[in-house]
């Protein structure tokens, strides 16, 4: 079986919002907020030649204020079709590996919307823009549903 390499993947993916989640909510004049992003990839399939991801980004604000948002997409990932049978993903014994030191090459589409949409969210109707980083943060955590 041939080494995996982020290379064996197109590089097109399939993408889109799962769900996304915006309240406004009060704040005190003169309260000092921290913001936290935090950072969820579930790995919710593996096939042959492809892997399904579902990320999810949550902002929190520490108190509570200002406003709650998280969203959540789904990504996939395939590989080359001319490797369809030199790799088969199922079987691959370093997979778990191959995802933790790749995840940002993997999963930068859906994070790079996400930062987009808080963005465009947060400086809606005069606001000042909430930029997150546009790949998963370094605490982000990995989990593994199948």
């Amino acid at each position: 079986m041939q080494e995996l390499e982020m290379k064996n993947f197109i590089p097109q993916t399939e993408a889109r919002l799962l769900k996304l989640n915006y309240d406004v909510l009060p704040i005190s004049v003169g309260t000092t907020v921290n913001l936290t992003v935090q950072d969820e990839v579930n790995i919710t399939k593996v096939e042959k030649n492809s892997i399904t991801f579902e990320c999810s980004r949550n902002l929190v604000m520490d108190p509570k204020s200002i406003f709650e948002a998280k969203a959540t997409c789904f990504i996939k990932r395939s590989i080359d079709p001319k490797l369809a049978e030199e790799i088969d993903l199922t079987s691959y014994d370093g997979l778990n590996e191959f995802i933790q030191h790749n995840l940002a090459n993997l999963v930068n589409t859906a994070f790079a919307n996400m930062s987009y949409i808080f963005a465009s969210i947060t400086s809606s109707f005069g606001g000042a823009p909430f930029i997150t980083p546009p790949i998963p943060t370094p605490n982000t955590r990995i989990i593994r549903k199948i």
